[in-house]
């Protein structure tokens, strides 16, 4: 790995998702920006993926791995990777996503040590459509960011301001990238995000994400409140409380939609409202949308 341009480290966390892992590790393995180590951290899998990140390290001097007895969650794995790369700059990847070819390189060429981090819009795959979103350009401030997460659920940061921010907080259920960036934010200052999507989230296959239950979604919003709600304005309140209110699964009528509106989620409320008006279209739509 031994290059005049900088080391770039890429975390992936694991557990018992082989078959999506592999595309994974391809995606960075095909990266046009070479000087990549590749950190994967398995939580107990039983899979066969541990005998797969062997070969894999034998076969690929770009990649490092570790591996718990036991499942000690997503965020310690990430932690793990972090503290022990060796890359300058650092950004993550979940195993059943993946990176477009030239996701480094252009993340790493927009980078300005000016801003705590780069981020990038990114296109979201039902499996048979798919749409990007988050696509333009914009400098994430804290009251942006205070709205929902403007970053989405990957940066990329000199990985001593990772560590020096605290990394990802391990008592968040949920919401935990959308927490640590808004930490980095305070801490370094606003963040950017280019419009050209580099990254694809994958929600047609069988497997849960990460973080997946109502339950999880709706304590975590409940812990990033109790951090930063004293910080937020009254826009970013209805913002942050329509999150909460849809992600409870509840109706979203006209009623809600002026309770809650602001410019920054419009389009959000509008869809929102939209498939409380016409249920069964909505599913039909979503299904066509998945559909092979």
């Amino acid at each position: 790995m031994s290059s005049s341009l900088p080391l770039v480290t890429v975390w992936i966390p694991t557990c018992n998702r082989l078959s999506l892992l592999k595309r994974a590790v391809k995606s960075v393995q095909n990266q046009t920006y070479k000087n990549v180590e590749l950190f994967i951290v398995d939580n107990g899998s039983t899979d066969g993926t541990v005998e797969y990140l062997k070969q894999l390290a034998t076969d690929d001097q770009r990649v490092r791995y570790h591996c718990f007895e036991t499942n000690q969650g997503a965020c310690s794995a990430r932690n793990y990777a972090i503290q022990h790369a060796q890359g300058e700059y650092a950004t993550g990847l979940d195993d059943d996503d993946e990176f477009l070819p030239s996701r480094v390189e252009t993340l790493l060429n927009a980078f300005d040590e000016r801003y705590a981090f780069v981020c990038s819009g990114y296109i979201w795959d039902y499996g048979k459509i798919q749409r990007a979103l988050l696509d333009s350009d914009l400098v994430i401030n804290i009251k942006t960011q205070l709205n929902f997460n403007q970053a989405s659920n990957q940066v990329l940061a000199k990985r001593t301001r990772l560590i020096e921010a605290g990394l990802f907080d391990e008592s968040m259920v949920s919401s935990q990238d959308w927490e640590l960036w808004t930490r980095m934010i305070l801490k370094y200052g606003a963040a950017i995000r280019i419009s050209t999507p580099t990254y694809i989230v994958h929600t047609a296959h069988d497997k849960p994400r990460i973080t997946d239950s109502l339950n999880n979604r709706v304590v975590g919003f409940e812990q990033f409140y109790e951090r930063y709600g004293h910080l937020m304005s009254n826009t970013n309140k209805k913002c942050f409380n329509f999150l909460v209110h849809y992600s409870k699964g509840q109706r979203v009528s006209f009623g809600t939609v002026i309770k809650f509106f602001t410019p920054a989620i419009a389009t959000k409320l509008l869809r929102a409202w939209l498939a409380s008006l016409f249920p069964k279209l909505a599913r039909k739509r979503l299904e066509l949308f998945k559909r092979d």
